[in-house]
């Protein structure tokens, strides 16, 4: 994805503000930074969220990677990604506390408006509590200035009774996010089964649910017998099938590398 790189002055900063940059929740969030205006480490990209049904952006694969099992937990109800620290008063009076040098534009030399990668809602027993997390490669963590901006933000949100934690790659269980990503486009039926009849795709389901669960089968040689039983498209059934382990109304093992030309445990959720 091409970036637009340009300095961040106050201008930039104002018209951010005036924008409502990080503010609302939900669908009506609005990061602080969007993929095009920085320079990004890695891969750069914009995720649709089931939870909030908006877009989010993220400067790194590994914040992108993190972004999957947020929306597979589903203690999480919120994610605000690229959140600032505002006022910046205050993390430049923090910074100046810490005998720190507070992160600056390196051209325009202004003081930018620091933000951590993301800010997370979560259910909890009696109601919901905040956390904020800092997205780093561990190799970027042992970097004497990444460590001092990391001290200004975990202050800023210590302050506030904020849990806040580090989330680096070697936390991220690759073929969990893998699943994730691969069953994220079928979540909702729609676009799915193009001219196929809901009350056939209903009939499909419910000998899927009746008959995966505990079989021993390749799933791939069950779902191919479906498809011609029902006589629709070749992958019909699989892509059902994900769309019911998307949906949690069937459960496998997602810490493996989902395959469908092998055997697949397939358990109802407990």
């Amino acid at each position: 994805m091409a970036k637009f790189k340009y300095a961040v002055d106050e201008g930039t900063i104002e018209k951010r503000l005036k924008e409502g940059r990080g503010s609302g929740t939900g669908s009506a969030y609005i990061p602080w930074i969007r993929v095009h205006e920085v320079p990004s480490i890695g891969k750069s990209s914009i995720r649709s969220s089931w939870k909030t049904v908006r877009e989010h952006h993220f400067l790194s694969l590994l914040e992108a990677m993190y972004f999957y099992l947020l929306e597979w937990d589903d203690s999480v109800v919120d994610s605000r990604e690229q959140f600032p620290l505002l006022p910046r008063e205050e993390t430049q009076a923090i910074a100046a506390e810490l005998g720190i040098k507070h992160p600056a534009d390196p051209k325009t030399k202004i003081d930018i408006v620091m933000t951590t990668d993301n800010l997370i809602t979560q259910k909890i027993a009696h109601g919901h509590v905040i956390k904020a997390r800092s997205i780093k490669y561990y190799e970027a963590i042992n970097k004497r200035r990444t460590a001092e901006k990391q001290l200004i933000e975990k202050t800023y949100w210590s302050r506030r009774g904020v849990e806040w934690n580090v989330v680096t790659e070697n936390s991220i269980h690759i073929p969990l996010v893998q699943n994730i990503q691969m069953l994220h486009k079928s979540k909702s039926r729609f676009g799915l089964f193009p001219n196929i009849d809901d009350t056939v795709l209903n009939s499909m389901e419910d000998k899927l649910m009746k008959h995966l669960p505990g079989n021993n089968k390749v799933l791939a040689d069950l779902t191919d017998v479906l498809d011609k039983n029902y006589n629709v498209p070749v992958g019909t059934s699989i892509t059902l099938f994900k769309h019911l382990i998307a949906n949690k109304k069937l459960a496998i093992d997602m810490n493996q590398l989902f395959n469908p030309c092998k055997q697949v445990k397939i358990s109802l959720p407990f």
